[in-house]
């Protein structure tokens, strides 16, 4: 009777793993709402074992007849149940799906359970890889947006390296794909951006990656980006960022397929920089920034002078004359003879009366720009017979060529005499020493510059012809 007794009652040890057991719950439930992602990590290696021993004791002392089996039975199904629960729900659960979904191209899937794992579990052991896989899931998907915002936060948490070239290179892919969809939808500044944003990846793999296929790659496409970089942000009128890169592309890839295209968008973003100017009624400003055309290269002008000499029709008739005034005598000022020039033929196209007023301007700008060329030297004159009139000299001029002819004379006065092909004339002037540019209408034929001594009550003749040219 004493030996049934004595097994039925709960010892020392039953004792101990009640209250261990217990403590295991407790504290199971206060990670629980602590930190959830840590709970369900911890949940199957704190289950698995308990339940173990948990059947262990059942077994013990349900054989020694003992209450306390009874306990460890509700033990072992609470264990167990821990067991089934964390392979049912919580991050390892939503993993396992999500990795499936993944691996089956079922990207929405797995975007919604990856993220949730990212969420909600941020501190689980699956967190790091499925922020990564949620990366590459939504780049999968064409979510662009969204991947580059999680490969983003991925390397901010040291999940993802940004110096390796895959990620690098799907940077560069999601980037073009933004921008291509923002410039459908017209939204060219944020287009241009993101652009720019794949250039500076591009420029990342030539640096880091020298020798790789894709350093290759990327020395034909920066140039490619760069010119869609700045059409957008010409269609989004920042001409000073499309002026930028259009001018990054002429200065250092002068071999690609881009440099032309770069070249015309330059002048138009020129050209619509200075009527954006006008528009606003700044209208200094806007013949200085127009007239920066003239800073190309002379064949880069011809090629593109019919889009010039529209946009310059376009252009002046509304701005003041005087205005126009001012900005050719400050160009004229600073030896910017070229460009004053330019500004004096379009006064005289608007207002004619002003032609004998600017004679000397023009005079001294043509001199300049030609003594600075390349030109064809002019004979001297011999005098052919005498002028009665005093302090003067009589030269007759005589055009034989089959062009038309402009001799601009600097000297004791200023004259401009044009001639048509075969014309003839004469003209006074005053006796001296004078400077002499002959221009001659047509392509490929230099100019005549030199200098020549008329003398007083003397008579020359000054004839000219262009050989087997005629």
């Amino acid at each position: 009777m004493y030996s049934y007794r004595s097994r039925r009652n709960t010892g020392a040890s039953s004792i101990f793993f009640i209250v261990l057991f217990i403590l295991v719950i407790i504290g199971g439930g206060y990670l629980f709402f602590l930190d959830k992602g840590r709970f369900w990590d911890i949940l199957p290696i704190i289950c698995i074992p308990a339940a173990v021993i948990s059947l262990i004791l059942i077994i013990v002392y349900l054989v020694r007849k003992n209450v306390s089996g009874y306990i460890f039975i509700i033990f072992f199904i609470i264990f167990l149940t821990g067991i089934a629960l964390s392979s049912l729900f919580g991050p390892f659960a939503l993993y396992r799906s999500a990795k499936d979904n993944f691996d089956n191209k079922i990207y929405n899937a797995s975007i919604k359970e990856f993220r949730s794992i990212v969420e909600n579990y941020p501190n689980s052991r699956y967190a790091n890889d499925s922020l990564k896989s949620l990366a590459y899931s939504y780049y999968l998907n064409s979510n662009f947006e969204d991947s580059l915002f999680y490969f983003k936060k991925a390397i901010d948490e040291n999940v993802v390296s940004n110096t390796e070239l895959e990620v690098k290179k799907i940077f560069i892919d999601s980037f073009i794909k933004i921008a291509d969809k923002y410039f459908e939808q017209k939204e060219y500044g944020k287009a241009g951006k993101n652009y720019l944003d794949a250039v500076a990846y591009y420029r990342e793999i030539k640096q880091n990656f020298p020798d790789s296929n894709d350093a290759f790659i990327a020395e034909y496409k920066i140039p490619e980006y760069l010119y869609r970089a700045a059409s957008s942000f010409n269609y989004a009128k920042d001409y000073t960022k499309a002026l930028e890169l259009s001018d990054e592309i002429i200065a250092n890839f002068a071999e690609s397929d881009y440099y032309e295209k770069a070249t015309e968008l330059m002048i138009n973003s020129r050209i619509w920089k200075a009527m954006s100017l006008k528009e606003e009624k700044d209208y200094k400003n806007a013949i200085v920034e127009f007239l920066k055309i003239l800073d190309l290269k002379k064949e880069t002008q011809d090629k593109y002078g019919y889009t010039i000499n529209y946009q310059t029709k376009a252009f002046f008739p509304d701005i003041p004359v005087y205005i126009i005034n001012e900005t050719a005598n400050g160009f004229y000022r600073q030896s910017s003879y070229e460009k004053a020039l330019f500004l004096y033929d379009i006064l005289i196209g608007e207002s004619p009366d002003l032609e004998a007023n600017l004679t000397p301007a023009i005079v001294t700008c043509k001199i300049n720009l030609t003594k600075n060329a390349d030109f064809e030297q002019l004979a001297p004159s011999e005098p052919s017979g005498y002028f009665s009139k005093e302090g003067h000299s009589k030269i007759t001029i005589d055009n034989k060529t089959v062009f038309k002819i402009s001799i601009y004379l600097s000297g004791f006065q200023y004259k401009i005499i044009k001639l048509d092909k075969e014309e003839k004339t004469e003209i006074e002037l005053q006796s001296g020493d004078y400077e002499i540019v002959v221009e001659f209408e047509a392509e490929n034929r230099l100019p005549l510059y030199g200098k020549n001594t008329y003398a007083e009550k003397k008579k020359y003749k000054e004839v000219f012809k262009v050989a087997e040219e005629q």
